[in-house]
């Protein structure tokens, strides 16, 4: 065992051993000393690296070729919770347990072979919990070449390792919202009917702008989620016409969640924009009223309520606005219900999910661009789609049908699609690998034990799947049919 260690277990202070060594240290240097400052003896050296020993807060111990602590510094009590003389003079595993053992006792033989070592992992202790620790072993080889034991030195690094985590998770999610924004964009820009230049390039900026709004408004919050109040005003300000009484908004504090924000910002917009062109805000006389509450059960209840001033005609033809609201609607796990009246439309919507109190403080018009010619047919294939993404589900069940293929679906969660998966025929099948939260596991899974080939479709850039082809988020239509048909392991940029 070496010198320096049986040391500083000797010259602890203890009852009737005399003068502890600090109070002799002005004995060790004369006048001469202190002019020219010399080494400070052993003994004051010794006193010295025991006390800087229990200062640091690593964990610092010598361990001999039987396995037995001969000494620990004071960080030792502190993880296991008992004095240091119940350590020392134990084995390695009865101190830390069969299972740390399990885990160290290889880099403890290196070490007692006489390698240096690092060792960076996480570590059940009997007595200490789970620990992720960085472990430096040193061993004590004397001028002869003997090994009499290793030196120790572990630094907890749980609490690091743990904001690295949290940092990966969180750049890991923001490039998973980031590409699926950029998704969203891509669909809008392939559904939104194409008449003229200027009213496709209005009505697609707008569509843009409104989930360029609803980000804002989350980034503010770090995706917390959005208030009610503040997401209605961002998107109806612009139609607040020649005084501000033409729109009213009226309602308790309400938080809506990341998750459902985008799709209710996208309702709205549809809304506010034919209330401008055909509605309430289309003339100076009118009125729109926007008013919620929640109901027994804590469902939130919206009403929206125009009154133009007039008798208004409910339009005769289903344009692609209802289509979008519709489909926003089912991502949104809502219920909404028009009804024309003669001063104008009145709309109810009611929000299951995605919506908390606060405290008080037709079919899409086909347009030529994207197409999926350049890839493998699917015809008569019967292709599950199951996104939850609802604007994005409504163009891959276009850029589908192009290639010939009948669409089961979309599903927009894992119950719906196992339903849509026992109810019919299905040859393949294209899976969001995140619904909601939820990973998609369970469906693939069902196709795997069917026999039935599926492709992964996701904005992550490192998604936690291995089981099947994978497409990344915004993917080319060709490249997607083609993964279909084929098969094959594909991977969009």
């Amino acid at each position: 065992m070496p010198h320096a260690f049986m040391l500083w277990t000797r010259t602890r202070p203890c009852h009737g051993d005399g003068p502890f060594p600090w109070d002799r240290a002005s004995t060790y240097m004369s006048r001469d000393d202190q002019a020219t400052p010399r080494d400070p003896p052993p003994q004051r050296r010794e006193v010295l690296s025991s006390a800087m020993a229990d200062a640091v807060p690593i964990l610092i111990s010598y361990v001999d070729r039987d396995e037995r602590y001969r000494f620990v510094n004071r960080a030792y009590e502190r993880w296991f919770g008992v004095d240091r003389a119940q350590i020392e003079g134990r084995p390695l595993r009865e101190v830390v347990g069969d299972v740390a053992y399990a885990r160290l006792a290889g880099h403890v033989r290196r070490a007692l072979a006489g390698e240096t070592l690092i060792f960076e992992g996480e570590v059940e202790y009997q007595g200490a919990g789970v620990r992720f620790i960085e472990a430096r072993y040193v061993p004590d080889i004397t001028p002869d070449g003997e090994i009499p034991g290793y030196y120790a030195l572990i630094t907890d690094i749980t609490d690091r390792k743990r904001a690295e985590e949290t940092e990966r998770l969180l750049i890991r999610e923001v490039d998973h919202r980031a590409k699926n924004v950029l998704t969203v964009v891509q669909s809008l820009a392939q559904l939104t009917p194409f008449e003229s230049k200027d009213q496709y390039v209005q009505a697609l900026s707008g569509r843009i702008g409104s989930l360029a709004s609803a980000h804002s408004l989350l980034s503010t919050t770090r995706w917390s989620g959005v208030d009610l109040h503040d997401l209605l005003r961002l998107e109806l300000d612009p139609y607040g016409g020649e005084t501000d009484e033409q729109v009213a908004i009226l309602g308790p504090p309400v938080l809506i969640d990341a998750q459902a924000a985008q799709s209710l910002a996208l309702v709205i917009h549809e809304l506010a924009t034919n209330a401008s062109k055909y509605g309430a805000l289309s003339r100076p006389l009118g009125r729109l009223n926007v008013s919620w509450s929640f109901d027994e059960a804590g469902v939130l209840r919206l009403a929206w309520r125009e009154d133009a001033g007039v008798s208004v005609t409910p339009p005769t033809q289903r344009g692609f606005g209802s289509t979008l609201i519709e489909s926003a609607v089912k991502q949104l796990g809502a219920w909404i219900e028009h009804t024309w009246r003669p001063q104008g439309l009145k709309v109810r919507l009611d929000l299951r999910q995605g919506a908390q109190a606060r405290p008080t403080e037709g079919a899409p018009v086909y347009r030529p661009g994207v197409t999926a010619e350049a890839g493998p047919s699917l015809s008569d294939q019967h292709v599950l789609v199951v996104e939850d993404e609802a604007v994005v589900a409504m163009e891959l069940t276009r850029v589908l049908t192009a290639a010939g293929a009948k669409v089961i679906g979309p599903a927009g969660t894992i119950e719906e699609a196992m339903q849509l998966l026992d109810a019919h025929p299905v040859d393949r099948a294209l899976l969001d690998v995140n619904l909601g939260g939820r990973p998609i596991t369970p469906v693939a899974k069902a196709l795997s034990r069917q026999g039935i080939p599926f492709v992964y479709l996701t904005g992550y850039q490192e998604p936690e799947v291995d089981d099947g082809p994978i497409l990344r988020k915004p993917v080319p239509a060709n490249v997607l049919v083609g993964a279909l048909a084929r098969g094959a392991l594909l991977t969009a940029p």
